[in-house]
């Protein structure tokens, strides 16, 4: 199983230019509006790109210099929609059985394997969201793609209910055996359900990682964003090896990453700590403020007026500090990302 894209499109004043390979199950995952649905319609046949191919298992797709554009029919890729664009005039049995050509037994197999059997002639607007989305996971696999395609499949969805939906599709897509392709912009969800994340922004992609690298070595500044991660900021070297000078924050800082080709830094929340002895930076205390399972602690550098670092702690922590407070924090150099 392998697929590969590189391809380019300009829709108005949107440029989409994504590229990237992957033999494993992959999230593409962006902010609304990078260009990640739009990517997922390419593969699918639904837009066409302007230059570029699409490889899926050694069979093109579509070639711009060759000029091969497979219709979506042809392609044998199973697209489920946001909305799940079940059919509202069927009924579970019929939406299932279209996708399975109107055989009747492989429709009963797959209404009993996704537990529709007490709505099977049901109409899509007479049963709960779980519901509609098994119906429209079990007509695609009923075409037996050799892909699937999920363009934000929770994102309509909310607390408790998006948690049980994402349990059952994990194990739907598990089952399923094949490629999948994940279009998302929650980062808890990429990482839960694919092994290889792709970030996508401002409709450029910012190359394919392993999950555990895009969460501990995200490679560009876009990626760290994607990430969750808010202490972001811009470095000069200096003549010394192994020390950056972070203009934002007017200070040196001891680094243990690779530089070159590198331009900004990164650290998490969590590497923000009142108790490291190295990169020590005196700060006040800007804000404290109660999230529900962490307490966020803004830090203005006494030398900074515009700067503020993020910090994350338990709770149980929280009691010790207040805003106004001066206060000497520190990080790891090996916390600190280099970013391109």
């Amino acid at each position: 199983m392998e697929l590969k894209v590189k391809i380019k499109k300009r829709l108005g004043n949107f440029f989409l230019d994504a590229e990237f390979e992957t033999d494993r199950p992959l999230a593409l995952l962006g902010a609304s509006g990078s260009g990640k649905s739009v990517t997922l319609k390419c593969i699918a046949g639904i837009e066409k790109p302007d230059e570029g191919y699409i490889i899926l298992n050694g069979r093109t797709l579509f070639n711009s210099e060759k000029k091969i554009d497979l219709s979506p029919q042809k392609r044998n890729v199973g697209y489920l929609f946001q909305n799940y664009a079940l059919f509202p005039n069927m009924t579970v049995r019929k939406n299932i059985e279209a996708g399975a050509g109107r055989q009747r037994k492989k429709a009963d197999i797959l209404i009993n394997d996704f537990y529709l059997e007490d709505v099977k002639d049901k109409y899509p607007w007479e049963i709960s969201g779980g519901q509609q989305q098994r119906t429209a996971l079990a007509r695609i696999i009923a075409s037996e793609p050799e892909i699937l395609l999920l363009d934000e499949p929770l994102s309509a969805i909310d607390g408790y209910m998006r948690w049980q939906l994402e349990l059952t599709l994990s194990d739907i897509i598990r089952n399923f055996g094949g490629m999948y392709l994940m279009v998302t912009h929650d980062m808890g969800e990429a990482y839960r359900n694919c092994g290889r994340i792709c970030t996508i922004d401002n409709g450029k992609t910012q190359g394919t990682s392993e999950r555990e690298d895009f969460i501990n070595s995200p490679s560009s500044v876009g990626a760290a964003r994607i990430s969750g991660c808010k202490n972001i900021f811009a470095f000069e070297r200096t003549e010394n090896d192994g020390e950056i000078f972070v203009p934002e924050l007017n200070i040196n800082l001891r680094i243990s990453g690779n530089l070159d080709g590198r331009s900004h830094i990164a650290f998490r929340d969590s590497a923000v700590d009142f108790d490291c002895r190295e990169n020590r930076m005196e700060c006040m205390i800007e804000r404290v403020i109660d999230d529900a399972f962490s307490t966020i602690i803004m830090l203005r550098p006494l030398n900074e007026k515009d700067a503020l670092l993020r910090a994350e702690i338990k709770k149980d922590r929280a009691a010790c500090f207040c805003a106004g407070e001066k206060v000497t924090v520190g990080v790891r150099a090996e916390d600190i990302m280099p970013l391109e």
